[in-house]
């Protein structure tokens, strides 16, 4: 890859509009919103979202196969979202102790990606290995009180 437009499109933009994202979850809970009307009220903007995308990105046709992945991807993140939203709502844990465990959420995509997808090869086990005892430490260094 010489670009690095992929990079700062498909990362560094989304994990910078994630992490505001968490921020305001939090006060969302800190706002007495519990997690399901916070649920709605995220979906409706995801929906008006991907309608806006619709007509600015003129997207591929639709496929079974392509939506039921999509639905399947939307409800996991509905119910990692839901969790996180009755914790930060029930519990009033700080965001700043939660979010370095998300981050972990890496490990199980590249989990999923080398053994699943068949994408083993194209990673390097060192950095590999030497990535993931650092986002694990720094969850638990973090994360503990």
């Amino acid at each position: 890859m010489n670009s690095l437009w992929p990079i700062v499109i498909g990362g560094i933009l989304p994990a910078i509009f994630w992490g505001i994202t968490a921020i305001f979850q939090k006060q969302s809970a800190t706002a007495a919103t519990g997690s399901a009307v916070y649920l709605i009220a995220f979906g409706a903007a995801c929906a008006l979202a991907g309608v806006i995308a619709a007509l600015i990105w003129r997207p591929a046709p639709w496929t079974a196969e392509g939506l039921g992945f999509a639905a399947t991807s939307g409800a996991c993140f509905a119910v990692g979202t839901g969790l996180i939203s009755f914790t930060l709502f029930a519990y009033g844990v700080p965001v700043s102790k939660l979010a370095p465990i998300w981050r972990c959420n890496v490990l199980v995509t590249l989990a999923i990606g080398a053994v699943f997808l068949g994408e083993a090869s194209e990673l390097d086990i060192i950095k590999l290995v030497a990535g993931t005892l650092l986002i694990i430490s720094g969850a638990l260094l973090v994360s503990r009180a």
